[in-house]
This record gives structure tokens, sequence and C-alpha cells, in this order.
């Protein structure tokens, strides 16, 4: 691999500078170096932009942003296992979960490592984002895409997951009502998922 890579580092509120960083270091045991090839927009990326903090968490010092992103495998260190448990190997395809649980606390081992207490995450400092060339991330993150999926439909499924775990908790029935505020891309998405849920009627503010 080059030595630098173009990345999009956020110095401040405002301050988003494209600049020359240091390729990841190699991959240790259950990691892989992912290509970038697709990175979203969140509106939690704007906040990063206006503030340079997300809720209590300031960046400190410059950071990498952008966590909605796929790419392919470029370099896996050993054990290297995907989410499903299977091998990764340069040239797959993959979609990337950017929480990045221990799985070592009480909540993963209680199945809930979304809950993680040491959770880490693409994008939120000190944890650098994907709006890079390269990015160094656990392997088990790493979900390959299918043929038919390109890699801006990989990068949407991170978001997607947030509108899939929204309309679980609505738990819509048949002949509800249904309003959904906001009309973003996970807005549009919740619209597109409860109108197969047999819901009466659905509106959309903004």
């Amino acid at each position: 691999m080059m030595q630098s890579m173009m990345a999009a580092r956020l110095y401040g509120p405002g301050d988003l500078r494209m600049e020359h960083i240091p390729v990841p270091e190699a991959p240790r045991t259950g990691e892989v170096i992912i290509k970038v090839e697709a990175v979203g927009i969140c509106g939690s990326d704007l906040h990063a932009f206006q503030d340079a903090r997300i809720g209590d968490t300031d960046f400190a010092e410059p950071l990498v942003i952008g966590h909605e992103f796929s790419g392919s495998v470029e370099e896996v260190g050993s054990e290297a296992l995907d989410g499903l448990g299977n091998p990764l190997r340069p040239g797959i395809r993959v979609a990337v979960d950017p929480a990045q649980p221990c799985f070592r606390c009480h909540m993963c081992e209680q199945g809930q490592p979304n809950l993680c207490h040491r959770l880490h995450f693409c994008g939120v400092f000190p944890d650098p984002g994907a709006l890079a060339e390269y990015i160094l991330i656990a392997a088990r993150s790493c979900f390959p895409l299918p043929d038919e999926l390109d890699a801006e439909e990989g990068a949407l499924l991170e978001p997607l997951g947030v509108a899939f775990h929204a309309v679980d908790l609505v738990n819509a029935k048949l002949g509800d009502c249904v309003v959904i505020h906001g009309a973003g891309s996970v807005g549009l998405m919740i619209l597109q998922l409860i109108q197969r849920s047999g819901v009466d009627r659905v509106y959309v503010i903004d």
C-alpha cells in the first residue's frame, strides 16, 4: 500500500480539511483494512461539523469523520472473520457496522452489544471515521455485499438499520395511522417500510 492517503479531517466547528495523512497500520488479529468506496453523510456528521462534538463528546484533536460506508477488503489480519463468522479475504465487498462493541462487558455478554459499556464508534472521537481512502476496522463489523448491491447502496444499509429499528419499536398494526416526523433519508426509508405493514394511513411532516 501507499504510505499516505487523502482524508477529510475535522479540526473544529466548520473547519473540515482535505489533507494527506498516513495510511492505517497493518491489521492485527481480527482486523482488516477497508478501501472505502462510498460514504453517506449523516445528520450527526452535520452536527459534528457545526460544533466539533457529538453529545457530550468533544473532538479534542483533528479527526476523520463519517460512519455510513462500504468498500472492499484491502488487507486482512489473522483470524479475520466477518460478522457472520466467515473468513474475509482481499477483494470482498462489504458494508460496515460503525459500532465497535468490546464483546466482553456485561451487556455484550448478555447479547446486547449495542449497549456496550465500552462502545467505540467510527467518526466519533477518538475513533477515526470513513471519509478517507482506507480505514482499519474490526473484521466482525464487516458484512459481505451481494453482487446486486453497489457501493452506494451498501453505504445506505447503516441508516436502513435505523429505519428498521424505528419501525420495529412502533409495532404498527393493520389499520393503524402513523405519523413520520422528518422526511430525510431515514424518514423516507421508514415510509417505505411502514407502508408494507398494512397501516391505514401514513402522514409525513417536514
